[in-house]
């Protein structure tokens, strides 16, 4: 290959240290300039590109690069650059003016360090200049691989490996990517046209007019897997206008805040689920219809910003699932390698040697700068699980966060955030085995933001990591999660395990009793917000965040079918079905085995559905902001996966298949349950979600002779919402929980004085007789819609005569006090 020709850099020493000459003779004789100047940048004011009258402003952080090259290209595809500049250095961050460029421009990196110097004779392609691959301070500078650039907002497509390998070591290192990486492109980032409504939308988020804390029911959804089987009313399925298009389904079901699975841009192997992450700017433009039906990479951020334009009319907040504790740039491939015997397994960690790793944008700017290396600086702290982990308390990671985070709250409307392994965040810089104070990481930063608190962004937690802390009591950080040092009230939520694990035992293991522990938390603890975890900082009962299934583990269907995880070869998981099912996908270890789930399939699917009752009942009764795992209201299946989330997982299985559900009456009833259920606690928060610990409407822990002599070893007890004044104003109408998990009928005496209605009982009765010659409440009563579910009337109660009501084994019942 012919090396090409260096264009002069634009960027020797001017008047105004680091900021280049072209900048200083554009602008030297005009009444203003904008703000560029060596403190500017050096700051990391202004990262990635920046668009100037005239031009472009390219900025990128690197502490240990010797040199690094802007190189700009005319198509997406092309191997050489139209032009390429020597950046300059302002403290750690390398900056470079080019005029006469703007929108549209492609453009990547390409860096040198002390593993591999520069020398005038390199060209891509070559090894000219090479040392090491990796030197002993985790240096692994390669100029034969492009950089995407960490602060791009679009990208022009997927790295193209059959161009070239990302990878380094003996065989790869010397593969250009120069052609087959993706580019970065220059954009314009407002350039959508907002509906009228979204100014509306945007001030009430402000000013918590438009939905309190306390009214949150979220919905975590794979963005792709929405709608990509097909669904009526969508034409675009698997993309975030076909997303946007299927929002009334969502309004429908009565959910307030939507939480998507991550949507940012990763590789080709980067998962169905989304967990490794490339770019923390730029939307996946396999997920937008802009890019894959009409061939515009540009047009991506726009699409995104429509899809939550048409959320936000329909009255639901966008929250998106972020991955800042690792990325998907590919690590150490030996530890993605498995055979079937140890004699292999140790075979085939010889296989790839310490020097093979792959290189898309961060480790080829700044390895030890971005990621935590462990003590030889050759291979990388693993609390993540994954690999690649980050180092988020160190300043391009921790400056990087809050600029996406920031970007995509003021730009694409987003209403918060939930954080993967969260726990990452709070270790320790250098001593990831410790949990550092949160008052000296990221973490408080989050919260503290102006930005996250002018916009009452809400910030939920994934609280654990696989790692164990030493200074921490437990293996994980949960309940560990700041507040805002200056806002009362505004703080960490928490995806709330204990409440997870505590109500997949009660269900589905027969010696669980109201008192039994998970993590500190009995059933009073978990249904009320759990006091213990939450309230010692400061946060309050909404920042509990209660679910019993999300993406990562079983459906709420198979925690009801199965006895153990199903990982194994299946449509769900093809990839165990090839080669001997010899993938890190299928190994014994893939998947959580601390399911707590059952196979009551003896006991007839009429039954498992009063359970999946149950359990939708004890998310929308207890305090806290509950979680429905999307799909799980028409009881949608993984077969018994747990671990769903390989490449080849995204497929027709594992997306929704809407054809499928909507074919049965039954699942029909499900989702009808789920939607009355929803309005039923928004209708209700005044008893049902406080706002603090002690607030709302008081309540009494009663057993079933109406007394408060509780029998915590029990599995039945009553919740009384009660009145004390009697007006009705002041609440609104009491209620009376029974829950009743034996095996036997429990007789319930009712709170006296009083008229009660039947809203809500889970019991199969009200789900049976649609069949020929099934008896049930439905058989009984041809008239009912056999797609609306009796088990819940929220507009019309069923008044309850005398003063008691017998709850069946597996049941719980929400009686509501009739007023005048």
């Amino acid at each position: 290959m012919i090396a090409p020709v260096l264009a002069l850099s634009l960027l020797a020493a001017g008047p105004v240290g680091c900021a280049s000459e072209d900048y200083v003779r554009l602008y030297a004789t005009r009444a203003y300039a904008p703000s560029l100047d060596p403190a500017d940048i050096e700051a990391m004011d202004y990262m990635g590109p920046t668009l100037i009258d005239d031009g472009v402003n390219f900025a990128v952080y690197s502490e240990r690069a010797e040199r690094i090259d802007l190189l700009l290209f005319d198509g997406p595809d092309d191997e050489l650059p139209a032009q390429q500049y020597t950046m300059t250095r302002c403290g750690d961050v390398w900056s470079a003016f080019v005029e006469g460029v703007g929108v549209g421009q492609l453009y990547g990196y390409v860096a040198w360090g002390p593993n591999w110097p520069y020398v005038e004779s390199f060209y891509p392609g070559s090894d000219e200049g090479f040392l090491r691959d990796v030197d002993d301070y985790g240096n692994r500078f390669n100029p034969n691989k492009l950089l995407t650039d960490p602060w791009a907002r679009a990208v022009s497509r997927d790295h193209d490996w059959s161009r070239g390998s990302l990878g380094t070591g003996e065989s790869q290192r010397q593969e250009s990517t120069w052609g087959a990486a993706s580019k970065s492109i220059v954009i314009e980032t407002d350039t959508y046209a907002w509906s009228e409504a979204e100014a509306e939308w945007r001030a009430a988020r402000r000013d918590g007019s438009r939905r309190g804390w306390n009214e949150l029911i979220y919905y975590e959804v794979h963005p792709k897997g929405f709608t990509a089987n097909g669904v009526e009313g969508v034409e675009h399925p698997g993309t975030f206008r076909g997303f946007g298009e299927h929002a009334g389904y969502l309004a429908e079901l009565g959910i307030t805040a939507v939480e998507l699975l991550p949507i940012h841009e990763k590789p080709l192997d980067g998962g169905y689920w989304g967990y490794n992450s490339l770019n923390f700017f730029a939307p996946e433009i396999s997920y937008a219809a802009a890019y894959t039906t009409y061939g515009d990479p540009m047009g991506v951020l726009d699409e995104f910003k429509w899809m939550v334009d048409q959320l936000h009319q329909q009255g639901i907040e966008v929250l998106v699932d972020v991955v800042y504790n690792h990325t998907g740039e590919g690590g150490l491939w030996r530890d993605k390698l498995y055979y079937s015997d140890a004699e292999a397994e140790e075979y085939a960690a010889n296989l790839d040697s310490i020097e093979i790793a792959g290189i898309y944008s961060f480790r080829g700017f700044d390895n030890a700068s971005w990621y935590a290396l462990t003590e030889d600086n050759l291979e990388y702290w693993n609390n993540t699980g994954v690999g690649n982990q980050t180092r988020p308390n160190y300043t391009p990671t921790r400056r990087m966060i809050m600029d996406s985070l920031r970007f995509m709250v003021e730009e694409l409307h987003i209403d918060g955030f939930r954080f993967d392994l969260a726990g990452i965040l709070g270790e320790e810089d250098l001593n990831y085995s410790l949990w550092d104070d949160p008052a000296d990481t990221v973490l408080q930063e989050i919260i503290d933001d102006p930005v996250m608190q002018e916009n009452n962004t809400r910030i939920i937690a994934e609280p654990w990591t696989a790692a164990a802390y030493s200074n921490l009591p437990d293996w994980t950080p949960i309940g560990a999660f700041p507040a805002a040092t200056d806002r009362e009230g505004y703080a960490w939520s928490e995806w709330n395990a204990r409440f997870r694990d505590w109500w997949r035992s009660f269900v589905n293991e027969d010696g669980w009793v109201l008192s039994s522990s998970e993590g500190g938390m009995d059933g009073g603890g978990v249904m009320t917000g759990s006091y213990d975890l939450y309230a010692w900082n400061g946060r309050r009962p909404y920042h509990s965040v209660n679910a019993v299934t999300f993406h990562d583990g079983f459906t709420m269907y198979d925690l009801l079918s199965y006895n153990e995880k199903q990982n194994g070869c299946s449509p769900i998981n093809p990839e165990c079905c090839d080669n001997g099912g010899y993938s890190t996908w299928c190994t014994a270890e893939s998947g959580e085995d601390n399911n707590r789930s059952r196979d009551w399939g003896a006991a007839g699917e009429p039954f498992k559905r009063q359970l999946m009752r149950n359990f939708f009942t004890a998310m929308l009764i207890s305090h806290g902001s509950p979680l429905v795992l999307g799909g799980d209201e028409w009881m949608r299946t993984q077969y018994g996966n747990n671990n769903a989330y390989s490449t080849q997982a995204d497929n027709e299985w594992n997306w929704f298949r809407w054809g499928e559900w909507q074919a049965y009456d039954e699942r029909h009833r499900m989702k009808d349950f789920v939607a009355q259920l929803t309005r039923f606690r928004l209708e209700h928060t005044y008893a049902l979600s406080p706002l603090d610990w002690g607030s709302g409407m008081p309540f009494a822990w009663k057993n079933e002779r109406n007394t408060e002599e509780v029998d915590w070893s029990g599995k039945h007890l009553m919740v009384h919402y009660y009145n004390p004044s009697g007006d009705p104003s002041e609440y609104g109408p009491e209620l009376a929980i029974l829950i009743n998990m034996s095996g036997y009928d429990i007789g319930f005496t009712l709170p006296e004085d009083r008229d009660w209605a039947r809203v809500v009982d889970t019991q199969s009765w009200f789900d049976l007789g649609d069949q020929p010659g099934e008896a049930g409440w439905l058989a009984e009563n041809p008239e009912h819609d056999p797609r609306s579910s009796a088990n819940i009337s929220r507009e019309a109660p069923e008044p309850i005569a005398g003063g008691s009501y017998t709850v069946p084994g597996y049941t719980i019942v929400i009686l509501e006090q009739q007023l005048p």
